[in-house]
C-alpha cells in the first residue's frame, strides 16, 4: 500500500492504445493512487503538461503524430532545471538504443512491454518518492531564501536606524535641532543625482553622508562649542574629528560603512590641497567626500549656530561659487548650482509654479 503523501500525486498516462491506457490506469488506481488520468491523443497530452499539479508522466514512445520523444522535449522545455519531474517510459521498443535515447531525452526510467504490474507500480512509487522529496526540499529552500531576505531587510533597517541615531548624537551638541546630518545627506544625494551617478551610489552617499561629523562625539565642549576664533591648539584639536570619525567607522564590512568612513576622513580636504587631515588635492579626494564637502558647507552656512548667524541662500551660493576650484571641486559646485536652479524649493526657497528652465521637472531625491 502506498503512503498517504503519494495518494494525491497527479499521474498522467499517455499511450495511443486504449487497452494499454485502461490497464495502466486501473493498475495505479488499484495501488491506491487517486488522481490518475489516461489519454490516447498525444496532442492532448501536450496541453495537459501545463497542469502544475502533475507529478509524474507515464509515456509511450511510438505514437502517431506527436511521438514520445517530442513530448519528452516539451517536458524539458517546461520544467525548470532545479525541479525533479519523473517520466517513466513504457514502450515496446525494448532495444538498447531506444532506451538510451529516452533517458538522454529526460526520462527517469524505462519499462518494456509486456508490463509486469508489480514491477511497474514499484517503480512508480520510487519515482514519486523522489519527486515529493524534491518538492519538500524546494519549498524549504524557498522558505529559507525568503527568511534570509526578510532578515536582511530587517538588519538593513536596523543598521540605517542605528547610523541615523549615531549621526544625531554627533551633531546634537552644536546643533540643537540635530537635523544637520539629515539635511546634508539629502543635499549630497541631490548633488550625486545631478552628477548622474549610479542609483546605488546615490543611495549610499545619502545614507553615509550624515555620519561625516561622527568624530565630534570625542571632542571636548570647550572646543566644539567655543564662540570666537580658535587658538592654534584648539584648531588642530577640532580637525581631529575627521580621523576620529574614520577610526570609529574603520573595519566595517558593508559598503555603507566603508563609504561613511571615507567621507568622515576626507570631507574637509580641499580641492587646492590646503585641507586636512592629509592635504589631498583634486581627484585624490574621493568623490563622495567632495560631494559632502559642498553639501555640508552650504547647510552650515544657511543655518544658525550658537556662535554665528546664518547666511541667506543667495549669500551661501555666492560663497560656493567663490570657493569653486579652491576649496571645492568645480564640477560638484556646478552640479549643486544646476540642481538649485531646477528646484530652489529644496534649498530653503519656495518653488515657483514653473520650472525655471522651462523644461520637464527633473527626478529629485527626497
Amino acid at each position: 500500500m502506498i503512503g498517504r503523501s503519494q495518494e494525491e500525486a497527479g499521474i498522467l498516462v499517455v499511450d495511443d492504445e486504449l487497452p494499454v491506457v485502461k490497464f495502466l490506469v486501473r493498475a495505479l488506481e488499484s495501488a491506491g493512487y487517486r488522481r490518475v488520468r489516461g489519454v490516447t491523443d498525444p496532442s492532448e497530452a501536450m496541453s495537459l503538461l501545463a497542469d502544475r499539479s502533475l507529478d509524474l508522466l507515464v509515456l509511450d514512445l511510438r505514437m502517431p503524430g506527436t511521438d514520445g520523444f517530442a513530448i519528452l522535449e516539451e517536458v524539458r522545455r517546461r520544467v525548470s532545471a532545479d525541479e525533479y519531474f519523473p517520466v517513466i517510459v513504457v514502450s515496446g521498443l525494448g532495444d538498447a538504443e531506444a532506451r538510451a535515447r529516452a533517458i538522454l531525452a529526460g526520462a527517469k526510467d524505462f519499462v518494456s512491454k509486456p508490463i509486469d504490474v508489480r514491477e511497474f507500480v514499484a517503480r512508480i512509487g520510487s519515482l514519486l518518492e523522489t519527486r515529493l522529496i524534491n518538492l519538500r526540499l524546494r519549498e524549504t529552500r524557498l522558505a529559507l531564501e525568503e527568511l534570509f531576505r526578510r532578515r536582511s531587510r530587517e538588519a538593513q533597517g536596523a543598521q540605517h536606524e542605528l547610523l541615523d541615531r549615531l549621526s544625531r548624537v554627533a551633531e546634537i551638541r552644536d546643533d540643537p535641532t540635530g537635523e544637520h546630518p539629515a539635511r546634508v545627506g539629502r543635499l549630497a544625494g541631490i548633488i550625486a543625482q545631478e552628477l548622474l551617478l549610479p542609483e546605488e551610489d546615490i543611495r549610499l552617499i545619502m545614507r553615509a553622508a550624515p555620519l561625516h561629523d561622527l568624530g565630534k562625539v570625542a571632542l571636548p565642549d570647550r572646543v566644539l562649542l567655543k564662540e570666537g576664533a580658535y587658538t592654534e591648539s584648539e584648531r588642530l584639536q577640532m580637525q581631529e574629528h575627521t580621523t576620529l570619525g574614520a577610526g570609529l567607522l574603520r573595519g566595517g564590512d558593508s559598503s555603507l560603512i566603508q563609504m561613511a568612513e571615507e567621507i568622515a576622513l576626507n570631507h574637509h580636504e580641499r580641492w587646492d590641497g590646503a585641507g586636512y587631515p592629509q592635504g589631498l588635492r583634486g581627484e585624490q579626494i574621493p568623490l563622495s567626500a567632495r560631494i559632502v564637502a559642498v553639501a555640508d558647507a552650504f547647510d552650515a552656512m544657511t543655518h544658525p549656530r550658537p556662535h554665528r548667524a546664518a547666511l541667506t541662500v543667495a549669500e551661501a551660493l555666492a560663497e560656493l561659487e567663490r570657493e569653486s576650484g579652491a576649496q571645492f571641486d568645480p564640477e560638484v559646485v556646478a552640479a549643486f548650482l544646476r540642481a538649485h536652479d531646477w528646484h530652489p524649493g529644496l534649498f530653503g526657497e519656495p518653488l515657483s509654479g514653473q520650472d525655471v528652465n522651462g523644461g520637464q521637472p527633473r527626478r529629485v531625491v527626497r
